[in-house]
C-alpha cells in the first residue's frame, strides 16, 4: 500500500478578551492517500423480456432467472444478489399500450481467486451482460482505512509539533480536530457487448488495478 502525505497550513492572529498577549490560531490540514489493490470483481447481468401482457413477461423473467441460478453451486449463490425487478407498459404515440417489457438484475460479487470466465460462461445462455468492475472488499477496505488513519494521526501530531516549534513555542493546544475518510465513488462500466449474443471462450477482460483511499484531518492549533 503506497502512502502519500499532503499538508496545508493557514493561520490568523486573535486577541482573547481580557488578555494583552496575542494568540495565534492556526488552521492546518493533513491528508494521507493510499493506493489499495482491488480484490473482488462485481458483475451485473440482466434477464429481460417483452410480450403482449405483463403476466407473460413476469413468467418468462422468473423462469429465466431460475434457470440461471440453477447453473450456480450453493457456494456461488452466496455471491449473488437479485433486484431491480420491473414490468412496464410500452405505448405508441397515441398513448395506447402496444406491449409490456420487463427486466430483473442479477449482481455477482466475486473474489478474484476464482475462475471468473468459467462461472460467467454458465450464465451467458440466460442473461444479458450489463457491466463489470473491480473493487475493494469491505474487510480489506476497513483494514486499509485503519492503517491509513493511524498514519494520518501520527502525521497530524508531528505537523502540530513542527508548527509550534516554528513559532518558538513549546506548548500548544489542539482546540479542534476533524477527521474525514474519502473513497472514490463506484462507477459501473457501460456494457460493450452481451454475453448471450457473443461467442466467447472467456469473460470480458478487466484490469483489476487499484483504488485510492484518502484520510484528511483538519485541525486548529492555538499558540500563546
Amino acid at each position: 500500500m503506497k502512502i502519500k502525505t499532503i499538508a496545508i497550513l493557514a493561520f490568523s492572529l486573535t486577541l482573547q478578551p481580557g488578555l494583552v498577549v496575542a494568540q495565534h490560531k492556526i488552521h492546518f490540514s493533513i491528508s494521507e492517500q493510499a493506493m489499495v489493490e482491488n480484490d473482488r470483481v462485481i458483475v451485473q447481468f440482466q434477464a429481460q423480456f417483452q410480450a403482449d401482457n405483463p403476466q407473460a413477461v413476469s413468467t418468462h423473467i422468473n423462469q429465466t432467472m431460475r434457470q440461471a441460478l440453477n447453473q450456480l453451486s450453493a457456494q456461488e449463490r452466496k455471491w449473488v444478489q437479485t433486484g431491480n425487478y420491473t414490468v412496464q407498459p410500452q405505448q405508441n404515440r397515441a398513448g395506447e399500450i402496444t406491449h409490456w417489457r420487463g427486466h430483473q438484475q442479477l449482481t455477482l460479487t466475486l473474489p478474484i481467486s476464482i475462475d471468473i470466465s468459467e462461472l460467467l460462461s454458465r450464465l451467458q445462455a440466460y442473461l444479458s451482460y450489463q457491466s463489470m468492475q473491480a473493487d475493494i472488499s469491505q474487510p480489506k477496505r476497513t483494514q486499509a482505512e485503519q492503517a491509513l488513519m493511524e498514519q494520518a494521526l501520527a502525521s497530524y501530531q508531528r505537523q502540530a509539533q513542527t508548527i509550534a516549534k516554528s513559532f518558538n513555542q513549546q506548548d500548544y493546544q489542539l482546540v479542534e480536530t476533524h477527521i474525514q475518510i474519502q473513497q472514490p465513488p463506484r462507477h459501473f462500466a457501460q456494457p460493450r457487448m452481451t454475453l448471450a449474443s457473443a461467442a466467447m471462450d472467456s469473460a470480458p477482460v478487466i484490469e483489476l488495478g487499484e483504488k485510492m483511499i484518502q484520510v484528511t484531518i483538519n485541525g486548529i492549533l492555538l499558540l500563546d
